[in-house]
């Protein structure tokens, strides 16, 4: 069986398990791939929100020491939703140069730690504008200039991309817990999409 230790924001995590939000109804798709993969590949994931790339660059060192890293065959990974956030109208929390600069020290780190490990990238999700709140807010707009960003920065280095952003750009409001997570409905279509991108490799 292929071992897959997926790193991601609460898309991955869900916010009803994070204490910071308590988002009613929001799993996230990491429980959902562990279960659509049951008895084709073991999935392990850190009991974190892995936030912002920053933070995902800090901690990855001791979410790879819970795991036999070099008999990781799949990390799937994502960073990007919190980069996008602006807090009081501000310019994104991670500036898109520092972003690029993130996600490449980021992905050099997965692989000195994952050496067996193909690594996947999902792009971030799209978010629902009009239910979000003016000092606490994200935007297609950046979301989707990114995802570009991040395209042209890790193809480079022989990363695979998995589009979760037009998958989510399909489900409309009925499918959100909030502005920005998946219900359970939701959640399971992204979970899909995770898991038919780690059976293709």
């Amino acid at each position: 069986m292929k071992n897959v230790f997926l790193i991601g924001d609460s898309i991955r995590y869900g916010a009803s398990a994070n204490p910071d939000y308590q988002t009613e109804g929001s799993t996230g798709y990491g429980v959902f791939v562990a279960d659509m993969l049951k008895g084709v590949a073991n999935i392990f994931a850190p009991d974190d929100n892995c936030r912002f790339a920053q933070y995902t660059l800090r901690y990855l060192y001791d979410w790879a020491k819970t795991v036999e890293a070099e008999k990781i065959d799949v990390v799937h990974w994502n960073n990007g939703l919190w980069d996008v956030l602006r807090i009081n109208g501000d310019e994104p929390l991670t500036p898109l140069d520092v972003y690029k600069t993130m996600l490449s020290r980021v992905c050099d780190s997965i692989k000195k730690l994952f050496p067996n490990a193909k690594i996947v990238f999902a792009l971030s999700t799209s978010v629902v504008e009009n239910w979000a709140r003016e000092d606490f807010c994200r935007y297609n707009s950046d979301i989707e200039k990114y995802n570009a960003a991040a395209v042209e920065v890790l193809c480079q280095k022989g990363v695979i991309i998995n589009d979760l952003y037009s998958v989510s750009r399909g489900l409309d409001e009925s499918y959100h817990a909030d502005w920005v997570h998946f219900n359970e409905e939701g959640s399971k279509i992204l979970a899909h999409a995770v898991a038919e991108k780690i059976l293709s490799l």
